[in-house]
């Protein structure tokens, strides 16, 4: 059985995320249109069955379960079917051309999570700017001798504020699309 976590480069007790998101990374450094290395498509062929195995989190468990145990041959023989289905899907995607690959499910689901967790990151900047500025309008009503330094109220303020202007510069002006190599 081939090690995935290993050809994926995370560890076993990753989340999905870190699985999603060292996917991502693999398939932008070894797409057949973004790396001209004569096995780039081999190792792009790899990647994508790994995360076919890792990606799922039912199909993780079974793997996790027939790594960690003696493999039944009636598993063992779903295990290799399985790989031979993901290794096709991988083989068919490393011969598309890049555009072609972006209308895959895989890379619509990527690109799917890269923007929830934008948008999560912009949700917890506003609130680390609306917070503090709600207390500090409640800490008005307080009397004066319970009032807290403005500098305390201003200082996140400023902090979720120069972070959402990072993000939204990053996310909303740049237009940097997930695939794209620096």
């Amino acid at each position: 059985m081939k090690d995935y976590y290993f050809i994926l480069g995370v560890s076993r007790n990753a989340s999905s995320t870190e699985i999603k998101t060292a996917y991502r990374n693999g398939c932008k450094q070894f797409h057949p249109d973004k790396n001209a290395h004569p096995d780039a498509h081999l190792r792009f062929i790899e990647i994508h069955e790994a995360y076919e195995f890792l990606g799922d989190e039912k199909q993780r468990k079974a793997y996790d379960l027939a790594k960690n145990r003696r493999v039944t041959p009636s598993y063992q023989q779903y295990y290799q079917q399985k790989e031979y289905a993901a290794r096709n899907r991988a083989r068919e995607y490393a011969r598309q051309d890049f555009e072609e690959f972006k209308k895959s499910k895989y890379y619509k689901v990527a690109v799917g999570v890269n923007n929830g967790f934008n948008y999560l990151f912009l949700s917890i900047c506003i609130l680390i700017i609306v917070v503090p500025l709600y207390m500090y309008i409640l800490q008005q009503e307080l009397p004066e001798k319970d009032h807290r330094p403005f500098l305390g109220f201003l200082v996140p303020m400023i902090m979720g504020f120069a972070m959402g202007t990072w993000a939204c510069y990053y996310w909303f002006i740049k237009k940097q699309d997930i695939f794209t190599i620096s």
